[in-house]
């Protein structure tokens, strides 16, 4: 932010375009941790995949607390709703699928 002299959400926006840039191109992933911040690595698929995990498991945390906080909640009040038993359905598939992918081996 200081170095553009652009605000965060800027950053951000501009960071996530750069992201489809360089997929496009067929280039290395762009991610980021703690300790080095932004990089672009050629050969590290480590990386890629610890950056991926993250995001899943980030996600996966989202999903859960949106079942448990609300959705859980529609559903007690109106359990014979089709749309409410739907969304349940597929929101559970989604919370899997995210738990999997955090986790694989």
């Amino acid at each position: 932010m200081a170095a553009t002299e652009r605000t965060r959400a800027q950053v951000h926006t501009g960071l996530g375009h750069l992201r489809k840039v360089v997929a496009a191109k067929g280039l290395p992933p762009i991610t980021w941790d703690r300790t080095w911040g932004y990089r672009m690595l050629d050969d590290a698929p480590e990386i890629w995949i610890g950056y991926e995990r993250a995001f899943f498991e980030s996600t996966h945390h989202r999903i859960v607390n949106f079942i448990e906080g609300i959705l859980l909640a529609h559903r007690k009040k109106k359990p014979d709703d089709p749309y409410i038993r739907t969304v349940m359905a597929q929101m559970g598939a989604i919370e899997s699928t995210l738990h999997l992918l955090a986790n694989l081996e």
